[in-house]
């Protein structure tokens, strides 16, 4: 755990004082201060360095990074050209004297949904997260500045809830599905002209494969017969470009049962057909 990392108890909303969304238009570094209150920054495109308490962070695009109420945090390198994000500044109680962190098994993803004694614990927020579930971070953060700038503080409050639950469903995605998801990666990039199985998907990163199936698609927003299909594509492409196989054979090459097929998929995802691309692209052959 981050010697800084925020606590949020269970019981108490954070309170939005002021959130808002932020671009470079020149050479700019983070300011140098201590402020009274946590600031939530989601970085939207380039790149930014923000070092706190003499802890180096790099933040990257669909990162959410929390800075310490108190704590000293300053910039030395300036921000990347073209630098966007989201930010807010909030207020939240520290958590009480004897109180626990809530189990994880406890966190309901979407909505808070507390047992009464669960309310008296609180949560570690990661220092930064990745925003890996289809962009719902991001969302929420738009939904939060859209309250806030009509003056529904306590929407925005609701909505930097949802952030918080946000960034520990994250980290427990990553946690429990990173991995997974690497394996089935790196399997389909080996075995992508094959007609695997969901048994052999199984068996690959040990989780059933419905479930590993929606883990995969919130990760890269493509089912894994998708990843399958883009890849074999991809190949067939490079081998339009580059070789004078026939259609035919590229279908077989790349795992297409027959031509018709192939070339129906290859119009739909290409706008064309495997022929037009191959003239478009290698004119001569």
């Amino acid at each position: 755990m981050d010697r800084h990392a925020l606590k949020i108890p269970c019981n108490v909303m954070p309170f939005i004082c002021e959130a808002d969304y932020s671009v470079t238009l020149g050479e700019m570094v983070h300011a140098d201060r201590t402020v009274p209150f946590h600031v939530a920054i989601y970085l939207l495109q380039g790149s930014m360095e923000i070092i706190e308490d003499g802890d180096r962070h790099l933040i990257l695009p669909n990162q959410l990074f929390f800075l310490k109420s108190g704590v000293h945090h300053w910039g030395e390198k300036p921000f990347e050209p073209g630098s966007a994000w989201y930010y807010a500044h909030f207020y939240c109680e520290e958590p009480g004297e004897g109180m626990e962190e809530l189990s994880q098994e406890s966190y309901y993803h979407k909505k808070v949904c507390l047992a009464k004694e669960e309310s008296r614990k609180y949560i570690s927020l990661p220092k930064l997260a990745d925003d890996v579930g289809m962009n719902r971070i991001g969302r929420n953060f738009e939904k939060m500045i859209e309250a806030y700038m009509h003056g529904n503080i306590p929407q925005a409050s609701v909505q930097m809830w949802q952030i918080f639950l946000e960034c520990v469903q994250s980290v427990q995605e990553d946690l429990a599905g990173g991995s997974c998801i690497r394996q089935i990666q790196e399997y389909i990039q080996t075995h992508y002209i094959e007609d695997f199985t969901a048994g052999e998907i199984e068996k690959t990163c040990g989780l059933s494969y419905k479930y590993a199936g929606t883990l995969f698609k919130e990760a890269t927003g493509q089912t894994i017969r998708e990843y399958q299909r883009m890849l074999r594509l991809a190949r067939a492409c490079k081998l339009l470009k580059e070789t004078d196989r026939t259609i035919t054979e590229i279908a077989q090459m790349t795992g297409f049962s027959e031509v018709f097929y192939f070339s129906k998929v290859f119009r739909k995802e290409r706008g064309c057909s495997p022929s037009e691309y191959r003239r478009t692209y290698v004119p001569g052959i």
